[in-house]
């Protein structure tokens, strides 16, 4: 046992140095002329970050001659904004001796990595827009609309509560809720400092939502350009497309520019991929990296939806912990409020209510899946007319057992049940299939409130060229392999879907990385930052 820890400690650290060493070879140091200005980005532990953002930030620093410089973006959502003694001297040993992942930053170029320390002015600064703040704070909406200087930062501060504290929906009660919102403060406040004091030309962080998502913000405002990268996506952040994956906004737009073949073979392509994912299958093939296990598998069980006259409906549930307005504000506050909402109407339509939570999924999920699941079998307590159907119970087996309506924030139902012809309703405007008009998309709650009872008058001709088309632009047209070529062999090889944030990234990356490789990874990255366009797509590669 001692052997076999030992054996895979020596084998970690021969995998970051040989790491460390294929950096420096592929980005060596230039000159030591005067720079001008810097590029920032986000420091973190995410090794599937590590590498895009090796390329991005020597991007820029080539086009700018900028220094490259990593910020710390954790304050709040996973570490105090305040570091204790003990956290300082080891963010100060790291950062001297270069350990760990200040050691990878350092390998590709990066001079400087600090994280937000606040001042005496800043605080003074937040402790009054603090007060100001809370004193028009009466319902759970007005967090979601707090602003500083107009920059809308509460959907940032909503959701950092919801995952900080692993509540389900905000609790106006917990002072946990108001110490995150003057945190936030204290943090606008050093940022808003820091845009003004130095000479940002571009920022480069890896979500846009909870805490991460404020520098991001602030830049944007400040007229700094701001994108957001991972290994399978790059987003250009602006005020119109402020949210990373946010372009769906325009894909009806964009797919009519296309050239008439390339329009063709997406929607073959798509129609190829979408029979996979209902015919069971998971993963890369069918575009659903995080969930490996299928929905849609072939296995049925006993029936559990009841068979009779009444309109049958379905609640897809979602997770109610992870970003709720990642790709802007709901119909509803939260999950929660979603879901109680829906047990009210329970209880005042004649209807067959049912709900199902995700599969139980591997990997990182399995940290949230049972609050979910908690929080679902406590509010069914509450509303008695739903009945819960078990995670695994396959949309094969509920379509086949004739549910006649899908409800959802904004969920993958919504392409998945129209290719069956179910009408789903959303509860979110900003929402992938918006767009279209294979779902249902009402503006307001009352809209949704009226269309629930009235479900039996309810008519949606479903355009099946309109799921084919939507999918192509959200799952191939805007593509996920601008940096891997093979998203499935990456998958295997480092062990499954949390395996791409760990050492075995590196590992796959140098098996793959040759010099031609590390040329096409800049040109891809140039054509993209100068087609202006918001979000990489397959005309980049």
């Amino acid at each position: 046992m001692i052997n076999c820890l030992k054996n895979q400690i020596n084998k970690n650290s021969s995998l970051y140095k040989s790491f460390i060493k294929h950096n420096k070879k592929m980005f060596p140091k230039l000159d030591n002329k005067k720079k001008d200005g810097e590029i920032l980005i986000e420091f973190n532990a995410f090794h599937s970050f590590h590498i895009p953002i090796s390329y991005f930030a020597n991007y820029f620093k080539n086009l700018h001659n900028t220094e490259i410089k990593a910020f710390f973006n954790y304050s709040i959502i996973a570490a105090p904004l305040k570091p204790s003694p003990l956290n300082k001297i080891k963010w100060n040993l790291g950062n001297i001796f270069s350990l760990k992942n200040f050691g990878i930053y350092r390998s590709f170029g990066t001079e400087t990595i600090f994280r937000p320390k606040i001042t005496n002015e800043q605080n003074r600064k937040a402790n009054e827009k603090y007060f100001k703040l809370i004193k028009n704070i009466k319902k759970k909406k007005n967090i979601l609309d707090i602003k500083i200087d107009e920059i809308k930062i509460g959907d940032l501060i909503y959701d950092t509560y919801l995952k900080s504290q692993m509540k389900p929906s905000v609790d106006l009660e917990d002072k946990n809720i108001y110490l995150i919102i003057h945190d936030f403060c204290k943090l606008y406040y050093f940022w808003k400092d820091y845009f003004i004091n130095n000479n940002v030309k571009c920022i480069v962080g890896v979500h846009t939502t909870y805490a991460y998502g404020l520098p991001l913000r602030i830049a944007v405002n400040n007229g700094i350009s701001t994108y957001s990268v991972s290994m399978r996506k790059i987003n250009r952040i602006s005020k119109t497309l402020p949210f990373y994956g946010g372009e769906f906004t325009n894909f009806p737009e964009i797919f009519q520019k296309l050239e008439s073949q390339m329009k063709y073979d997406g929607i073959n392509e798509a129609k190829k991929r979408l029979q996979k994912r209902i015919a069971g299958e998971s993963g890369i093939k069918v575009d659903l990296i995080s969930s490996e296990v299928s929905s849609f598998h072939n296995k049925i069980t006993k029936n559990l939806i009841t068979q009779n006259d009444k309109i049958k409906v379905l609640i897809a549930t979602h997770d109610f912990f992870d970003a709720v307005h990642a790709m802007g504000d709901i119909l509803f506050t939260d999950f929660y409020e979603w879901l109680d909402f829906l047990g009210k109407m329970s209880e005042i339509t004649d209807y067959d209510w049912y709900i199902k939570n995700r599969p139980n999924y591997p990997g990182k999920f399995q940290n949230y899946q049972p609050h979910t699941t908690k929080t679902v079998n406590d509010l069914l307590k509450k509303y008695k007319n739903i009945k819960l159907l078990p995670g695994h119970y396959s949309h094969h087996q509920i379509i086949k057992e004739k549910i006649n309506f899908v409800f959802t924030s904004y969920g993958t139902v919504g392409t998945e049940y129209a290719l069956f012809d179910i009408p789903v309703i959303n509860a979110a405007v900003n929402n992938p299939h918006h767009r279209y008009n294979f779902n249902f998309n009402p503006k307001s709650i009352e809209e949704y409130k009226n269309m629930i009872l009235n479900l039996s008058s309810l008519n949606l001709k479903i355009d099946k060229n309109e799921i084919y088309e939507h999918y192509f632009m959200k799952q191939i047209y805007f593509t996920k392999n601008w940096l891997i070529d093979d998203l499935n062999d990456l998958i295997k090889y480092v062990g499954g879907w949390s395996g791409q944030n760990s050492l075995k990234l590196y590992a796959y990356w140098m098996s793959i990385c040759s010099e031609q490789k590390h040329k096409n990874v800049f040109k891809t990255i140039e054509k993209f930052i100068k087609s202006d366009e918001d979000s990489i797509n397959i005309n980049h590669l």
